[in-house]
């Protein structure tokens, strides 16, 4: 079964391209080269099916990085972990100084079968899995006892939505529950349902486009 990578981030780019290699089990999947900052972009949530897409807040709209990578991985090529490395020792350094610098700010890390991109197969994790915030929910980004950070400016216990400038890398253990890979090790118990990840494709017309 294929399963989608999706990555949303932030980037500011300063004087060079940043340049972000995914692995998976050392596997290269693919490298970006970012010429172009991402910036953050407003979608309206009218017009989304309201027990699919719930309102966000009180004026029904979504802010997420303006760009969505995702990423087609083969099951057999994920037996043992994620690696996300990013070349971006970008700035102005001079005499001890630093004012300008190029940065990544994570927003989502996932990892879904690819059916996922289907709009029915979302309806059926909803008639199975009923939303509740007080239970786990899938997919999910990984935790932070899950993420190793090698050379990151900050500790690994910010490493989302949180300013990463310079050279970095992050590995990603993956583990398996009924039949599914996760990025880390999932929750046990009864699961809920992410549905941010659904209004997030929704907002990039992506439901119903098998990559």
């Amino acid at each position: 079964m294929p399963y989608v990578l999706i990555l949303l981030f932030e980037y500011q780019r300063y004087k060079r391209d940043a340049v972000v290699r995914v692995y998976a089990d050392d596997r290269l999947v693919d490298e970006l080269s970012l010429s172009s900052d991402i910036n953050l972009k407003c979608t309206k949530a009218v017009g989304m099916p309201d027990r699919l897409y719930a309102p966000m807040n009180n004026t029904r709209v979504l802010f997420s990085p303006e760009k969505m990578f995702l990423f087609e991985i083969d099951e057999k090529h994920l037996c043992d972990h994620i690696r996300i490395e990013v070349q971006n020792d970008n700035n102005n350094h001079t005499n001890g100084f630093m004012t300008k610098f190029s940065y990544v700010k994570l927003h989502h890390i996932l990892l879904v079968p690819n059916c996922l991109l289907q709009n029915d197969n979302w309806r059926k994790l909803i008639e199975r899995f009923p939303e509740d915030e007080t239970e786990p929910y899938f997919p999910r980004p990984p935790l932070t006892c899950d993420v190793i950070l090698r050379a990151g400016p900050v500790p690994v216990a910010e490493y989302l939505r949180h300013t990463l400038g310079g050279n970095f890398s992050m590995e990603i253990p993956l583990h398996r529950k009924h039949g599914i890979c996760h990025l880390g090790r999932p929750e046990s118990g009864r699961i809920s349902y992410n549905a941010f990840l659904a209004h997030v494709l929704c907002a990039f017309n992506l439901l119903n486009t098998p990559i």
